[in-house]
């Protein structure tokens, strides 16, 4: 197997296959972890399932777990998924979203089962192996990410904290990002990697990085979004046209091209920015 079309799939069957653990025992692991099938059981699920209590389910997890960690150190190719993905996060800076890093490695590995399922065998093998790549865990600030060391995301989180801290008050993101990041000696790439799990910064429709509440990043009203077409088209154009792009009524835009001085018209139908005083 080439070390980049690792089949994670066959690397899970395989420790449950030497683990010889029963068939009602690896049906609640697969179940508990979404190996199957995208929707994960709950211990009371699983309880009704099998007639049983859900603390007795919980001990069969348990239990199921403590064998399968040790198996998978005994898997030579689970342990170059591991390196692999040691030095992919490694060249990266050290860090990646969860769904980011599923993404790039389901194109990479050339997948070919559900995405979601994918997903939670990635997240399965990486908690279960115990090394490094760690799961950082989804907050009201931070999505799921995987991290090789601790020292990379308390360095993330003080280029977060100042980052956000200055565009509040400057909404020019390059400019501010190279400000922040000199100190660091990292690379920009590095830098927007590290920002990417972040719940504040987001990226607009255009690829453009910002606070997550701003309308060129998240725009939500029809005027935003006329605003933002306009800009990033920057030359007239027509409100059908705008209408369409943007998936709304074209009386809709028009109504908002017409009564907003943000917009200018510059010939029958055809507007454009105003120019700014």
């Amino acid at each position: 197997m080439n070390e980049t079309k690792f089949n994670v799939n066959d690397l899970i069957h395989c420790v449950f296959n030497k683990t010889n653990l029963g068939d009602r025992n690896r049906q609640i692991l697969e179940s508990r972890f979404g190996l199957n099938s995208p929707q994960i059981l709950t211990l009371q699920e699983l309880g009704d399932q099998y007639e049983i209590t859900r603390e007795r389910v919980r001990q069969i997890e348990e239990s199921s777990l403590v064998k399968v960690k040790r198996e998978f150190k005994n898997i030579e190719e689970a342990k170059k998924l591991i390196l692999f993905t040691q030095e992919f996060l490694n060249a990266i800076g050290g860090l990646k979203r969860h769904d980011f890093l599923v993404n790039e490695f389901y194109s990479l590995f050339k997948v070919s089962e559900d995405f979601s399922i994918f997903s939670n065998e990635l997240k399965f093998i990486y908690e279960t192996f115990q090394d490094p790549p760690y799961l950082f865990k989804e907050t009201g600030f931070y999505y799921n990410f995987w991290y090789v060391e601790k020292i990379t995301y308390k360095k993330m989180f003080l280029i977060h904290k100042e980052m956000v801290k200055r565009l509040k008050k400057v909404e020019h993101f390059s400019e501010v990002l190279f400000e922040v990041i000199r100190p660091y000696k990292i690379t920009e790439s590095v830098a927007v990697n590290y920002l990417s799990v972040s719940k504040k910064i987001g990226v607009g429709p255009f690829g453009d990085l910002g606070l997550s509440h701003w309308e060129e990043i998240n725009p939500r009203t029809v005027r935003a979004k006329t605003y933002l077409i306009l800009k990033k088209a920057d030359q007239p154009l027509h409100f059908t046209e705008i209408a369409d792009r943007i998936k709304a009524h074209p009386p809709t835009v028009h109504n908002e091209l017409i009564k907003n001085e943000k917009f200018k018209l510059v010939s029958r139908g055809t507007y454009t920015l105003a120019t700014k005083k």
